[in-house]
């Protein structure tokens, strides 16, 4: 007897909620990529003014064709010897058989970091520069085993017996493989091109290791750009990858069942390519470009594209930048070796850190006479480079604590604010492990650049009882839960907040009475850089007042050139995280090299972030 059918709403109710919670997160950035605002927490109306934003970027466009022209590249590198891989495998023998398979599944289970790091040394020692080649190298020494696997799975699930009756009528062996096995896997060669090309389009990690001037792929330009927040343009053209990837999605889908034809696939694959790349292609291609070339590694949070425009009209060159998220990122590059920069921006313990390591060239000080004409004596002759015979002053800062001050309701002058249990659940720490340590060693009433074990120790101490009150280690976005009011207090870096400070007026901004971090971003030639002039060049442009002022403007960052303030907008000049009360400064210390004592600042910052 026939079961009653069940109608109940249990089942699609449940299958409701799950494509809910999958698929939710997708929809809300898809929405806010039409907001109006730049902070991704505050709707403040409908526009689609950052897909026009995202076309006229220069940068973003040029990332997403260097992935295309990878993950291309790859697929078809993978797939041909892929194939090729998979037919010795399953039609060959031999003794070493078993441990060439094993072989092809290592670069799938070992981490991807070991992969990148093999990787790097590798290319080191071959004395290969940095490019798009290396790139596309790694990208195939990781994704080929994809095709390997997938067709041979394939290859082994057909009868060779369609084979051998072809041979038996007389069909050549060549004849045999483009008419008979060739169709027989390439449903699986199709599919495994859809898995290379999107785990190469995605990857980010060993392409972080393995790139270099030039070959910056959207990943890369979508993560350094993260230190400033999520913003609407990366809303906006992680809506557009979506869009184009869900074609994709239904071609791979139909093939697998059946509902589509090879050909066909091959079609569909083709022209949604086709669409994304030709766009792309048109817009940067280079038309007559100049020569020479100056290219700089630098912050996001440091790009003003007018300065940029404007030392290439003058000096008749292309400026060519990457972008980094850390300065540890910056020092791994640099210890790649053969990298191809100029120009690079890193921070004060940085510079230090470079020097010792010898991978900084000297600087010629006479061709720079806009910087000891115009930069504070302050920032000059630093503890960390005395003579400023390798770096020179670029941008500065401050470390201090923001806050909402409708929300605390309360004046906020101490640190010891974030140790408050009243505050439980709304406290945000920079996942940093020298800030972090740096403001409860300065709680503790010690130098945040102290070396006393006792001291670390109690500072660590501290920073466990406090951490059932953070809400998280946060160095992103933090001012927008702020502005979110999921935030009520954090710890934070000046130059996040200042456009933060200007949308919303209940933010406050203060450098507590224990002091914090002053630090200096400075300007420095890679010991081997190949436009050494032409870096020089900038160096003293950037330190022109009208340009230092366009990139106060531009970017929310101070700089330490004296005349720079005469032509910044005056909301900036009223505004103290970017101008701060000299009494500030006098209660803040410089960051410094902490020699081998670090490990243990390593070892109990790993303790923290565990509990």
């Amino acid at each position: 007897m026939p079961r009653a059918r069940d109608k109940g709403l249990g089942l699609p109710l449940a299958t409701f909620l799950v494509y809910a919670y999958l698929y939710a997160p997708i929809a809300v950035l898809a929405v806010f990529s039409f907001n109006r605002s730049r902070l991704s927490t505050h709707w403040a109306g409908f526009t689609s003014e950052w897909y026009a934003t995202l076309w006229r970027d220069e940068q973003i466009c040029q990332g997403l064709v260097n992935s295309l022209v990878v993950a291309g590249v790859v697929t078809l590198a993978c797939v041909a010897f892929g194939t090729l891989g998979a037919l010795v495998f399953g039609r060959g023998r031999g003794r070493g058989r078993s441990l060439l398979e094993g072989l092809v599944y290592l670069p799938l289970v070992i981490p991807e970091i070991v992969m990148a790091v093999a990787l790097v040394i590798f290319f080191s020692l071959l004395r290969m520069q940095l490019t798009l080649r290396t790139v596309i190298a790694a990208h195939i020494a990781f994704c080929i085993s994809y095709a390997i696997i997938v067709v041979g799975a394939r290859l082994a699930g057909t009868d060779r017996a369609i084979e051998e009756a072809a041979l038996d009528l007389g069909a050549s062996e060549w004849a045999t493989f483009f008419r008979v096995t060739l169709p027989l896997a390439a449903p699986a060669i199709l599919s495994s091109a859809l898995l290379i090309f999107t785990t190469s389009f995605d990857d980010y990690l060993i392409t972080s290791f393995v790139s270099g001037v030039g070959s910056t792929t959207l990943p890369l330009e979508i993560y350094s750009r993260l230190i400033r927040g999520i913003t609407p343009e990366i809303n906006a053209v992680s809506t557009a990858i979506l869009a184009a990837t869900i074609p994709l999605v239904i071609v791979a889908q139909r093939l697998e069942r059946g509902a589509m034809r090879v050909k066909t696939a091959l079609a569909s694959v083709g022209a949604v390519l086709l669409v994304m790349v030709l766009p792309m292609l048109a817009k940067t291609w280079p038309a007559g470009r100049p020569t020479p070339e100056l290219n700089i590694y630098t912050w996001s949070t440091y790009v003003s594209p007018r300065i940029l425009r404007g030392f290439e009209r003058e000096f008749h060159c292309k400026v060519n930048y990457d972008l980094y998220d850390s300065n540890e990122a910056l020092l791994a590059k640099l210890q790649a070796g053969n990298v191809g920069y100029d120009l690079v921006i890193p921070s004060d313990y940085m510079v230090e850190i470079l020097l010792g390591q010898r991978l900084l060239a000297r600087l010629d000080k006479s061709r720079l006479p806009n910087v000891w004409a115009n930069v504070d004596a302050r920032f000059l002759n630093l503890p960390f480079d005395p003579h400023n015979d390798y770096s020179v002053p670029y941008a500065w800062g401050t470390t201090g604590l923001a806050y909402r001050a409708d929300l605390v309701g309360e004046k906020v002058e101490s640190w010891s604010a974030l140790f408050d249990p009243r505050f439980a659940g709304h406290i945000l720490l920079l996942d940093d492990m020298r800030e972090v340590f740096g403001m409860a060693l300065k709680q503790l009433g010690a130098s945040l650049n102290s070396t006393n074990p006792e001291e670390i120790r109690q500072a660590r101490d501290l920073l466990l009882r406090q951490k059932p009150l953070v809400k998280g280690y946060n160095s992103s976005n933090f001012e927008q839960d702020l502005v979110a009011g999921d935030a009520w207090l954090a710890q934070a870096f000046n130059g996040n907040m200042t456009f933060a400070l200007r949308d919303e007026p209940r933010l406050r901004y203060v450098v507590p009475k224990e002091g914090g971090t002053v630090s200096v971003d400075c300007a420095c030639i890679p010991l081997h850089a190949p436009h050494k002039d032409l870096a020089m060049e900038f160096i003293n442009y950037f330190h022109r007042p009208e340009v230092a002022s366009a990139f106060i403007n531009d970017c929310g960052f101070n700089t330490p050139n004296l005349r720079a303030p005469a032509r910044v907008e005056p909301w900036l000049l009223a505004e103290p995280s970017v101008f701060p009360d000299p009494a500030w400064l006098g209660r803040c210390e410089f960051m410094r090299d902490l020699g081998p004592v670090v490990a243990l600042y390593d070892r109990y910052w790993t303790e923290i972030k565990a509990r």
